[in-house]
């Protein structure tokens, strides 16, 4: 199989350049569909048979014209050539080289011979949906090209019984078969698995094996006399294709009158995934090594024994579950289910059972836990109901009773949390989708997710994938090349997977958009959303309480949550959203009391998150009554909706579009259209990155490119939030650059640099300066309070001194005092005032912050004024009635200085 590939890595931006690490998935092709003989670089039309088309089994001999004379019936059938093919000899042995034109190019050829010449090939092609697709090739004419030809689906069956000897279609390696008369067989059910066998027995010296491969239709009779060991697909249905095969060759040589031969089986491990053969993984990742268990198999009873064991009375009918006892057949149920496994249930450590049925047409897969069956209050035929496995009332009992009897001989291991299994480890890394889909491994480790607090069919409906992953390519990630944001929100919804692989070199974390109506902050929800999922089903409502925010996280780890916007108006919510963001970014929930004196586990997650809304998360918080604090800036960056010159709103460009109303409308169609399937492929490449260089490798690329985005994009002296924030940053532009690499961005290289570049600009030039935000803060306290309160907290000084000294009294307006101010004339000859505020004054404008800390940030900007000799900020002041008193002394350059504004 042609599976190497040269992965060298570009670094984005001012570090040396990577090249994709992994290659681009092909689209997926129906082959047989679409691969018809034109000339040679073409692909060919389906062609249909119809049954009048179909002949006899023909020898060489056959294909020569005949002297007697024939009927009209008879000259319409050789007139008639099956799939528009005319048989004939061939000249010479098909090769792979052959089928380059096709796309997917076939990865190899299997040639089945008859007496030492090819009779017809299959070729094995890559195909997205089902690993690969086997594709039929013949000797024939076809509009007037003499060539090895491909034959469509629909022709297949009849195609190859023509070409095929008259006692049926030859084994693969027949001719090596005949060569060896006194050699061991091994039976395989796929042309590449015989292969593997072949060369992995081979490559152990043990000579004395012949392997082949046998399809339904396959002629056994050379098998008669031989010992034969038969080697199935793993699963129930490979276990009776197996059984079957030992039927037949019993009834060969019973009809033969032969007793020489024998046949025994291979005991695979019963955890492998159904259809497991050594051409779907590795065998060895698989835990089997193929040249000790073809030396010891087993009796076919044992190596095919049922993979379900049903209970006395019970069976399984295409109408349902019957049970039979003396009374007569009872219909159980009236929807057929198969029992997949046996399965623990990771949560609670009870054992339980897969179930498995058709509803409409979607596979519905539940695990029953043993427990539910007889507990008290159980709601296990209700739910069973709900999923449409339909019985009669009257018949609960009986059903009960099956699935607290029936035993299943596989083993599948579940767990309760979505994301990066934590017991598969990082050299076979698998991931578990929202809903129970598994990305990754194929080996022997078989998992489910299962959890009786989640509707697992609902959230696999919020996480399926619509189109294909190149349709969202062109419809949307293409269209988003060029805008800042909506490339921060793609970037920033791919990230979630990384944060386990990572580990401390990323911190979890969120970004708001703000801004007015009508500037497409939906759009960039759609655009973000979409890359794993429908947008409308997997926005989460900013509602609830602070234990639901935090299921929602558990049940989204490594996915990423998306919020809806966030409302000004929503007092309870907004004002605890600080306390759920801290919680959300430390990623651990908060403890619990159990059933006794002991805890329960703390949920974990790994997420970041993504919201929308009209107002600065500042604002929203602190209308609230909350406190905005640094510590929330720094996990949740609030970034301005509208780019700065931007006519679009919060579009950069709308590319071909008339308006940005018709950009915004075609891009919501599309993401409606096309979803789901970006995360996944990420997800995908990103397993065989792990697997094949290591999490090191990822992490020493990944503090390569945090740095040149850092340098690039931070000015010397920022505050150490500001380099916290960066990092976050510089790991959503790193990943779009992964992903690009990845083949999951059609993004030009530098693209995801440029824009999540420009997105950190936006609220580096937002936020007031490049202190810490705790002294911008503080600098905004001072001055909101002096704004707000110039003349109603603060006394006039001169006035104050006149109605003391003089013989008028002085009725002053002002209420709890906090100082004195004083009428001055600025540089420019402005009217100003500068103020006098007493130490306890002081203490109140800055309620909730530390004031020592308040005052320094203020003196840096320039408006407070130090004493000329001592190391305080407090100068010794003469005030009307009080003395000689410490004061702070605030200039009129609180009103300006420091670039901080309170209207974000």
């Amino acid at each position: 199989m042609n599976t190497t590939t040269n992965i060298v890595r570009m670094q984005p931006r001012s570090i040396a350049p990577l090249s994709p690490r992994l290659v681009a998935p092909s689209p997926a092709i129906r082959i047989a569909d679409s691969y018809i003989d034109k000339p040679a670089n073409a692909v060919l039309q389906n062609s249909r048979s119809s049954r009048a088309n179909r002949q006899k089994p023909r020898q060489e001999g056959d294909l020569a014209p005949d002297n007697k004379k024939k009927t009209k019936k008879q000259t319409e059938k050789q007139t008639s050539p099956l799939g528009g093919i005319t048989l004939t000899p061939p000249a010479s042995v098909p090769a792979l080289a052959d089928f380059d034109f096709m796309s997917p190019a076939p990865t190899s050829i299997h040639i089945y011979n008859d007496r030492g010449r090819p009779i017809f090939a299959f070729l094995r092609v890559p195909d997205s949906e089902q690993g690969f697709q086997r594709v039929l090739v013949v000797h024939g004419v076809r509009h007037n090209n003499e060539r090895w030809h491909l034959v469509d689906d629909a022709s297949r069956a009849s195609m190859l019984s023509q070409v095929s000897p008259k006692d049926g279609i030859p084994l693969y390696q027949l001719d090596k078969l005949t060569e060896r008369s006194g050699a061991q067989v091994i039976v395989m059910f796929d042309e590449m698995a015989a292969d593997i066998v072949c060369d992995a027995l081979t490559s152990a010296d043990l000579v004395g094996f012949v392997v082949v491969s046998a399809m339904p239709e396959t002629n056994l009779a050379p098998l008669s006399t031989r010992e034969v060991t038969i080697w199935p697909n793993a699963g129930e249905s490979g276990a009776q294709e197996a059984l079957d095969v030992t039927k037949n060759l019993k009834n060969i040589r019973y009809e033969a009158g032969d007793g020489q031969g024998s046949t025994s089986g291979i005991d695979l491990p019963d955890n492998l995934p159904d259809g497991w053969n050594p051409s779907v993984s590795d065998p060895e990742s698989a835990g089997i090594d193929i040249a000790s268990i073809v030396q010891s198999p087993a009796p076919p009873e044992k190596a095919f024994r049922p993979y379900v064991v049903m209970p006395s009375g019970y069976k399984m009918t295409k109408s349902g579950l019957i049970f039979e006892d003396d009374d007569g057949q009872h219909q159980v149920t009236n929807t057929p289910f198969n029992v997949v496994a046996e399965c623990d249930l990771s949560e609670s450590g009870q054992a339980g059972l897969v179930l498995r049925w058709l509803n409409r047409g979607q596979q519905i897969e539940y695990v029953v836990q043993r427990g539910q069956i007889s507990a008290k209050g159980s709601n296990l035929s209700k739910e069973l109901r709900e999923n449409r496995l339909l019985f009669p009332e009257k018949m609960t009992r009986s059903l009960l009773d099956f699935l607290g009897t029936v035993e299943a001989r596989k083993f599948i291991r579940t767990v309760n949390v979505v994301g990066w299994d934590r017991l598969s480890g990082w050299d076979r890394p698998l991931f578990v989708m929202p809903g129970g889909d598994v990305l990754g491994g194929s080996g022997s480790a078989e998992i489910r997710f299962a959890s009786h607090l989640v509707n697992t069919a609902k959230e696999r409906l919020k996480y399926a994938p619509s189109g294909t992953l190149h349709e969202w390519q062109e419809h949307i990630a293409s269209r988003a090349a060029g805008n800042s944001r909506l490339i921060l929100g793609i970037c920033l919804a791919l990230t979630s997977p990384l944060l386990k692989i990572l580990g401390s070199a990323i911190e979890a974390g969120g970004v708001h958009i703000w801004g007015g109506n009508g500037l497409g902050k939906s759009t960039y929800s759609n655009v973000a959303t979409s890359v794993w999922g429908d947008p409308s089903k997997l926005m989460l409502e900013l509602d609830g309480t602070k234990t639901g925010f935090e299921n929602a996280a558990e049940l989204a780890s490594c996915i990423g949550l998306f919020l809806e916007e966030l409302k000004n108006d929503d007092k309870g919510i907004n004002k605890e959203i600080g306390r759920v963001i801290y919680m959300w970014a430390n990623r651990k929930g908060g403890l619990r009391s159990g059933p006794n004196i002991a805890l329960r586990d703390t949920k974990e997650f790994d997420v970041m998150f993504s919201s929308t809304g009209e107002y600065h998360l500042k604002t929203v918080i602190e209308t609230s009554g909350g406190t905005y604090t640094g510590g929330i800036e720094a996990r949740m960056t609030s970034i301005k909706a509208e780019p700065a010159g931007s006519i679009y709103g919060l579009l950069d460009t709308i590319h071909d579009a008339e308006s940005s109303k018709a950009f915004v409308d075609r891009m919501k169609a599309d993401c409606e259209r096309c979803h789901g399937t970006a995360g996944r492929h990420f997800v995908t490449k990103l397993i065989e990155d792990v697997s094949e260089n290591g999490k090191t490798d990822i992490r020493e690329w990944f503090s390569k490119s945090i740095e040149a985005f850092i340098k690039a994009n931070v000015p010397a002296g920022a505050d150490k939030m500001i380099h916290r924030v960066a990092k976050r940053f510089a790991i959503f532009a790193s990943i779009g650059e992964l992903a690009r690499g990845y083949g999951t961005l059609p993004w030009s290289e530098g693209e995801a640099f440029d824009g999540v570049g420009a997105c950190f600009q936006a609220w580096l030039d937002d936020r007031g300066g490049l202190g810490s935000r705790e002294d911008i803060l503080a600098v905004q306290q001072v001055r909101k309070f002096i704004s707000l309160h110039r003349f109603s907290r603060f006394e006039d000084i001169v006035a104050a001194r006149t109605a003391i000294g003089g013989s008028d009294c002085y009725l002053s307006t002002v209420r709890d005092r906090v100082g004195y101010r004083e009428a001055v004339k600025t540089k420019a000859g402005d009217d100003a005032y500068i103020y006098y505020v007493t130490t306890e004054g002081w203490q109140e404008i800055c309620k909730g912050i530390d004031p020592a800390k308040a005052a320094k940030a203020v003196h840096a900007i320039g408006a407070l004024q130090a004493p000329p000799q001592g190391r305080g900020l407090t100068t010794q002041k003469r005030l009307p009635g009080d003395g000689k008193t410490r004061v702070y002394v605030v200039t009129p350059e609180i009103l300006t200085a420091g670039d901080a504004l309170d209207d974000d």
